[in-house]
């Protein structure tokens, strides 16, 4: 069973601070939505428009010691994804970002937290920034991860917005718009042909580099429709561990492959330029379908 929530401090009519053993969490309670957000590598933990479920999945073993990437809800995978350097996925989801503004509207919450170059950063990767994640939290989900070279010379990045997506049953479930084509992760990369969908049966790790900006996640037993819709991308990851990997993940629920699917806007290789000054944005929206009715 995970720790409780303890508050700490009420920071705005709908968004107080707590804790959850070291890490500190926003947590919004608005009319249109209810969210958490770790300050902990910016990470969204719960998303849920008013009267539905969360969209986004958490593990129940996730690990809260303000060190080890969260397992579940939106990790930022940044400035690399995967293992294109050390450590995986990069190291913004491993840093305390700062809390930069809350914004209330009748409509929902926006939430900014700030990230820019350490010490520790630094000896990762030499470079200088400001990354600014966005979230505008209404009836739908939208994350923006806009950084900014602050730096006097050119450097290259890649990253994932990692959505887990609650599903009833991943084995039922169903994502379309992937495109026709992906590499296999399971393949050292092999490039496959793809029919535009993908089913989990089996464990998936797969990068689609035609897919649509928007794609549909069908959740035929929990009678749910996600669409995910992704800017500034090359490619969308798909992946669920299934059975054998999930039981091997210390932080990962023995049936949690059962309960979620990762559709990721992804920089799948760190190469996409930056020059002095100029900002990228990568981006993501979560939204069910039921809300929007």
């Amino acid at each position: 069973m995970s720790t409780p929530l303890l508050f700490e401090r009420q920071l705005s009519a709908s968004v107080d601070l707590c804790y959850r053993q070291s890490v500190p969490i926003l947590r919004i309670n608005h009319p249109s939505c209810a969210a958490t957000i770790s300050l902990f590598g910016a990470h969204l933990l719960s998303f849920a428009p008013t009267s539905e479920p969360s969209l986004v999945w958490m593990s129940r073993n996730a690990i809260y010691d303000a060190q080890t990437p969260l397992r579940g809800g939106v990790p930022i995978c940044w400035p690399w994804f995967g293992q294109s350097g050390s450590p995986s996925h990069g190291f913004a989801r491993r840093q305390m970002w700062q809390l930069a503004q809350i914004d209330e509207q009748p409509d929902g919450v926006t939430v900014q937290l700030q990230l820019s170059e350490s010490e520790q950063s630094m000896a990762l990767w030499p470079h200088c920034f400001m990354a600014t994640v966005t979230f505008t939290l209404t009836q739908k989900a939208d994350i923006s991860l806009a950084v900014t070279n602050t730096d006097q010379h050119d450097w290259a990045m890649g990253g994932a917005l990692h959505s887990y997506l609650t599903v009833a049953d991943s084995e039922q479930a169903s994502v379309n718009g992937v495109g026709n084509q992906y590499l296999d992760n399971f393949s050292a990369g092999e490039k496959k042909p793809a029919p535009g969908h993908v089913t989990f049966e089996a464990p998936v790790d797969r990068i689609y580099t035609g897919a649509h900006d928007t794609l549909s996640l069908t959740d035929p037993v929990g009678s749910r429709r996600i669409t995910v819709t992704n800017q500034g991308a090359t490619s969308a990851v798909i992946w669920n561990p299934g059975q054998a990997a999930s039981v091997k993940m210390a932080d990962m629920d023995d049936d949690g492959y059962q309960h979620f699917v990762c559709i990721e806007a992804a920089l799948e290789t760190p190469n996409t330029v930056v020059s002095p000054g100029q900002t990228y944005t990568l981006a993501t929206t979560l939204c069910d379908e039921k809300a929007l009715r």
